[in-house]
């Protein structure tokens, strides 16, 4: 099989897996906006409801952290894959992953997952910050409400304890840049 065919076909695949990843994101966020809604609109009558608001938003940011994960990993792929084309042909024949620097997120910047926060700030990243600030406010009221109603202690060291795992996690892996960095390692044995 001719090399230029093996790269045609992983960037097939990637780009495959770029469109998945961003159908799964908006779909998730929307069942994740309708569920919040839903709960905070059941906790006017019922306070109970409130204990369910903090695992959604949690467990909305970590879901939608993975599919960020996959895209990340794709897009950072991508350009590699479209620059091994690129050297074959001798020119910029294909340009998406520089379109996509510019546009959506830089791959190789720092980044709050995918929102970068200097002078390369995007729509894209206005709206990953708008979901992740709509998700961690609608957390934290829950969180007041219940700790204004006194219903179960025991249950906030629990939903805290998970965040701050999350947190350290997540800053750890996006915000460190180790994925990147291991995803550049094996670019650059093979680059």
């Amino acid at each position: 099989m001719e090399k230029i065919t093996i790269y045609k076909d992983q960037l097939s695949r990637m780009r495959s897996m770029n469109r998945y990843y961003h159908d799964q994101f908006l779909l998730d966020v929307r069942v994740l906006f309708v569920l919040n809604t839903i709960f905070i609109f059941l906790s006017l009558s019922n306070k109970n409801a409130l204990f369910l608001v903090p695992l959604i938003s949690l467990f909305g940011s970590v879901i939608l952290s993975f599919h960020a994960y996959f895209l990340i990993f794709s897009r950072n792929y991508t350009e590699f894959i479209e620059q091994k084309i690129n050297n074959e042909y001798d020119e910029k024949i294909l340009i998406a992953h520089e379109l996509e620097n510019d546009y959506f997120f830089p791959t190789k910047q720092k980044k709050m997952v995918v929102a970068v926060l200097n002078k390369n700030f995007t729509w894209f990243s206005f709206v990953t910050l708008f979901i992740t600030i709509y998700g961690f406010s609608s957390y934290l009221w829950s969180i007041y409400m219940i700790i204004d109603s006194q219903l179960s202690f025991v249950y906030l060291y629990f939903v805290i304890g998970i965040t701050v795992i999350t947190i350290v996690v997540g800053y750890w892996w996006f915000i460190s840049g180790t994925g990147e960095k291991r995803l550049e390692r094996i670019f650059n044995n093979y680059g």
